[in-house]
């Protein structure tokens, strides 16, 4: 018979009257302030962080070792920053390091201050809201126009909103899309609009049927036959979800402007957009390709900034004054009714 194990002897527990001194902070203290229920001046204690953070008590909360491949919920505490010199304060250094080889860190704080001056308006995005995370994990209107190629093929390959026929799936996962043509198909979609994809360049020909050569056969072209599961094909027309589409699309600007939009209609003003017969029964839109990767131009527009240039950018941006923005939209501002999709068309 086995000898009864002795149980461990209670270990008593240090307590400081006054954790928050110098000494006694690395011998304990500390510890004793981020397990303390009390309140105490220039710290913070596990009790305050689990009813600001999560809500909840601290006895409804069992602390446990992080170890590899463990979840964590938002606003866990990781860790801690120690003090790397007696004589300065515990720090996180926050820097861009831009890409390209010998590209220096750069200080962050011109562009922040920017965006902290967006997210104080009711303007440019909703008050209150995040500038640095998308609400619900989706994105805006404006981060998917700016986001990569890789990026939006991630986007678009994964998005359940864009229906995409399997030829064309493998066109846009070897990189042989434009990312004007995905941005245009997530644009539809984050606009509540569930495009269907019936030609890429896998499957059009090289010319186009009045002979010239297809935007299809670089990449650079898009066929849709359906949005929201509504064909094209005997829906077009004012007030159509065909003629919403269109006009959607014509508000894109800049580098992001079709080069052609071809249905069976025609608006005034716009100089993309074409009629011909032979589209009745889906949207063409193409995109003029800018420039031949190869070309001396190409390579000058796809080269990053100088090192000596990223000082230059980020100098200039904190030089320049911040506006004063309106905090909400003028009294003036006439409020523009949001059209059903497959409702008449009252405006943009």
């Amino acid at each position: 018979q086995e000898a009864p194990v002795a149980a461990p002897a209670p270990a008593k527990e240090r307590l400081f009257a006054h954790p928050a001194r110098p000494r006694v902070l690395p011998a304990g203290g500390q510890d004793q302030i981020l397990n303390s229920e009390m309140a105490i001046p220039g710290y913070e204690s596990f009790g305050s962080y689990f009813t600001e953070v999560y809500g909840l008590d601290r006895s409804e909360v069992v602390l446990k070792r992080l170890v590899r491949g463990r979840r964590v919920i938002a606003g866990t505490i990781l860790g801690r920053i120690g003090r790397t010199s007696r004589s300065t304060a515990p720090h996180l250094l926050f820097e861009v390091r831009p890409a390209g080889r010998g590209a220096p860190r750069i200080d962050p704080k011109p562009i922040l201050d920017g965006w902290k001056l967006l997210e104080s308006t009711a303007i440019y995005r909703a008050q209150g809201r995040n500038a640095f995370t998308a609400s619900g994990g989706r994105a805006s209107i404006g981060q998917i126009l700016l986001m990569s190629k890789e990026a939006l093929q991630r986007r678009v390959l994964s998005n359940p909103r864009i229906e995409l026929y399997s030829c064309g799936r493998r066109d846009i996962e070897a990189g042989i899309i434009d990312r004007r043509v995905l941005a245009s198909l997530e644009f539809l979609a984050v606009g509540g609009m569930r495009p269907t994809v019936t030609s890429l360049r896998c499957g059009h020909g090289f010319y186009t049927a009045s002979g010239n050569v297809s935007h299809h056969s670089s990449g650079h072209a898009v066929d849709i036959a359906k949005l929201n599961g509504i064909p094209v094909l005997g829906h077009q027309g004012e007030g159509s979800i065909t003629d919403l589409a269109v006009r959607r699309l014509l508000t894109l600007q800049g580098t992001m402007k079709p080069a052609q939009i071809i249905t069976l209609m025609t608006y005034d003003g716009a100089d993309n957009t074409l009629a011909m017969a032979d589209h009745a029964d889906h949207i063409h839109l193409g995109f003029q390709p800018r420039f031949d990767a190869r070309s001396p131009e190409g390579r000058r527009v796809q080269a990053v900034l100088r090192p000596s240039q990223w000082i230059k950018l980020i100098d200039r941006l904190g030089a320049i004054d911040n506006p004063t923005v309106r905090l909400r939209p003028s009294k003036y501002a006439i409020r523009v009714p949001v059209p059903r999709a497959s409702g008449p068309h009252r405006g943009e």
